[in-house]
């Protein structure tokens, strides 16, 4: 196996980027995270603008989460990655560097932590899970990420669940707006089943190195097409029908027919590259995964700004904040629509 060579050389904030793993979480997780925030308050009838010092709050807690699974989890793997022929991002690197963002997130975290209890327990207890699932998942001796299917789920609620849920007990303690449990249900529900199709993907892409380092991951433990299989007729059938619970639950329109905009832009790339989306296979598209990413929150935002003009803004914030991978799809779409109009002018000629 060819060994996963270290990057050029890094200045200081673009060694902390790859530490933290950035590009690894940032759009990909936080986005969908910002779009249940939206939906959840599209769902309560409030206005997201007044809010928007606590989202951002809320996106650093999840900032500082995310950082600290991301350097504990390459700590405890050093030993793993070398056997296995991978880069770890902090091996040969000063020992000061991670232990001190360890201590900034951890000190970070707890502040947070306790402003989410005295903002409602519920709150509290799932932003602590969200720590102690990561926890759990890499620090000896539990170690969860060498214990099978226990490591899935555990990486799954610390990364997906808690933080989902989290998001829609935060909406209804800052509004004064009970949500419906049935609410609660889908959006956790479907969290959890994202996040399972999330690390078996995870494991799936390292089963080799996995294997040859002797660890025990669930896919390692069941094989890889047992894994693709429970993941494409098990977890992704319930993800559905969770996320079209939400949908119904909603009950707005844009959402749907931005699936159906997604649909259609997924079609093209099939025709145009034969090379459809697949629910759980490494180095492909992932089905649904551009629609996580930029629809979902596109749909509820606008819908909150068709009803609350000033919520335009918080439509400007999340562009800027996540704008690479819209200003991807906006430029495709455009792309697509230019190859339409001159395959249909060239037949009209």
């Amino acid at each position: 196996m060819a060994r996963v060579q270290a990057p050029a050389a890094l200045g200081f904030s673009g060694q902390l980027a790859e530490i933290a793993r950035v590009q690894d979480w940032w759009s990909c997780k936080f986005s969908p995270v910002l779009a249940t925030f939206y939906a959840s308050a599209c769902l309560a009838g409030i206005t997201v603008w007044p809010l928007l010092p606590k989202l951002l709050l809320l996106l650093l807690s999840l900032t500082v989460g995310a950082t600290y699974v991301s350097v504990i989890n390459d700590w405890t793997d050093q030993a793993d990655d070398q056997a296995g022929g991978k880069y770890n991002r902090v091996a040969n690197k000063p020992t000061v560097f991670p232990m001190a963002l360890l201590v900034l997130c951890l000190g970070t975290g707890l502040v947070l932590g306790v402003y989410f209890w005295h903002t409602s327990p519920l709150s509290g207890m799932l932003y602590l899970g969200s720590w102690v699932a990561f926890s759990c998942y890499s620090l000896p001796p539990i170690r969860l990420k060498k214990r099978g299917l226990a490591g899935v789920l555990s990486d799954a609620s610390g990364s997906h669940l808690f933080p989902q849920l989290l998001t829609v007990s935060l909406v209804s303690a800052w509004t004064s707006h009970p949500l419906p449990g049935l609410w609660y249900a889908a959006v956790g529900v479907w969290a959890l089943a994202c996040g399972i199709r999330n690390i078996l993907l995870h494991q799936l892409d390292d089963v080799e190195a996995d294997a040859q380092a002797g660890v025990s991951t669930w896919v390692s433990l069941r094989g890889a097409r047992f894994a693709q299989r429970f993941g494409q007729y098990v977890v992704f059938p319930i993800e559905v029908l969770a996320f079209g619970t939400m949908l119904v639950l909603s009950q707005q329109i844009w959402p749907v027919l931005l699936l159906g905009v997604y649909a259609a832009m997924e079609a093209f790339k099939w025709r145009l590259w034969s090379s459809p989306p697949r629910v759980l296979q490494p180095n492909s598209r992932i089905l649904l995964g551009e629609y996580y990413e930029v629809f979902y929150p596109l749909a509820f935002v606008l819908v909150l700004s068709l009803r609350h003009p000033i919520d335009g803004w918080v439509l400007a914030l999340h562009l800027l904040l996540f704008g690479l991978r819209f200003w991807q799809t906006v430029y495709l779409f455009g792309w697509a629509g230019s190859l339409v109009v001159r395959k249909v002018m060239s037949r009209l000629a």
